[in-house]
């Protein structure tokens, strides 16, 4: 957590709930919160963030809180997090704000005190940190958490706004079969490549509607506050002249961030039949029995330009290094409509509707912002 700075610690108070800043001692509580709020449907999954909550939040590389909302005798009935970062807009460099880890029992939606908190707290962030510039993501079927924060109702005047930034799939790889090899030039990143990697992230970054400052110890940075990453796991793709024209960074968030399954309904049920069927033929692994976690990968890094065919590639080669590796997918960001869609054609893929949202204060610089892109600054891995 970042230390308190400012004011004395934000306390908003409602009829019967407070909301306040999270200290590290409700580390457990918050895990058991996470773990305790299912995402019903055919699929019935939950998120896990044992066994430290905090540590996603401190992969964003910069200051970062979160918020707890409780009830009364102090259970514990929501939370939400921001993560600031610079990042660019507009040509410049601002601060902006990743709204994450909203979540809240059933008893804390049905109350009139977040609509006001959520702007309390935004406030406050601007004025701990000068942010006003805010993003956050949502699942297109949860359509509760969509009319809760975009409806312009007279009890929710007093909340941000949201306008949609960029309509994504979280477009999933399945590993079902062999794999082909990639047609360009596309392998593991050589230590002498580093500087030249970096520089190709941040022409990218420079080009996204909230993108990452990368400046000199920017790689050094990330590799020391992302578990597990390490310059060996990018991949890069090269033209024929052998400069870098795409790379990724395949990422496993299991250590402190799983999806459990709890159950497979209605269409789901015979959707896992056919899949195991499938990978019985053909190789590959089984979907999860009830209780177990979905292992997966993130294609973390992600930078192709708008070429469908470097992508292609990049698949191509992470999917056959990690054919054996015992993983049910491989996961990317891809917006709907772009061309990039088209580097999934021969794959077994599932596709997860999401919207990025730009966020704003009413009455601020950006609450008139155009927030539409194609290229947002967003990092699935982090989400």
């Amino acid at each position: 957590m970042s230390a308190m700075a400012g004011p004395e610690p934000f306390t908003y108070r409602g009829d019967d709930w407070q909301l306040r800043y999270a200290a590290p001692s409700d580390n457990d509580r918050l895990c058991e919160l996470f773990r305790s709020i299912h995402l019903e449907a055919a699929l019935d999954l939950t998120q896990e963030r044992d066994p430290d909550f905090f540590s996603l939040l401190r992969m964003h590389g910069g200051a970062h809180e979160t918020w707890v909302a409780e009830g009364p005798g102090g259970s514990v009935e929501g939370c939400g997090s921001l993560a600031v970062r610079p990042g660019w807009v507009s040509g410049e460099v601002r601060p902006v704000g990743y709204l994450c880890d909203l979540r809240g029992t059933p008893a804390l939606r049905k109350g009139r005190v977040l609509p006001k908190a959520f702007r309390i707290a935004l406030e406050w962030a601007r004025a701990r940190h000068g942010v006003e510039s805010f993003y956050t993501v949502v699942i297109d079927s949860n359509a509760l958490a969509r009319k809760a924060l975009t409806e312009d109702r007279e009890h929710r005047r007093e909340q941000p706004i949201f306008r949609p930034m960029t309509p994504f799939n979280m477009t999933s790889v399945q590993f079902v079969g062999k794999g082909r090899r990639p047609v360009r030039s596309v392998d593991f990143v050589r230590p002498t490549e580093r500087a030249e990697l970096v520089d190709f992230f941040r022409r990218q970054q420079e080009l996204r509607l909230y993108g990452e400052v990368v400046d000199d110890g920017w790689l050094d940075r990330r590799l020391a506050a992302w578990p597990g990453l390490s310059l060996d796991r990018f991949v890069v793709a090269k033209s024929s002249g052998g400069r870098i024209v795409g790379c990724a960074a395949p990422y496993d968030s299991a250590p402190f961030k799983r999806t459990r399954v709890l159950g497979y309904h209605g269409s789901m049920k015979w959707l896992r039949a056919l899949h195991d069927g499938m990978v019985t033929v053909r190789g590959g692994v089984k979907l999860p029995k009830p209780g177990e976690c979905f292992r997966f990968e993130f294609m973390s890094h992600l930078e192709v330009g708008e070429d469908p065919s470097i992508l292609s590639d990049l698949l191509a080669f992470v999917y056959r290094a990690h054919a054996a590796s015992n993983l049910h997918f491989l996961s990317a960001m891809i917006p709907r409509g772009s061309a990039l869609d088209g580097a999934f054609a021969g794959f077994m893929v599932t596709r997860t509707p999401m919207t990025v949202y730009g966020v704003a204060l009413r009455g601020s610089e950006m609450s008139r912002f155009d927030f539409g892109t194609p290229r947002p600054g967003f990092e699935i891995a982090l989400n």
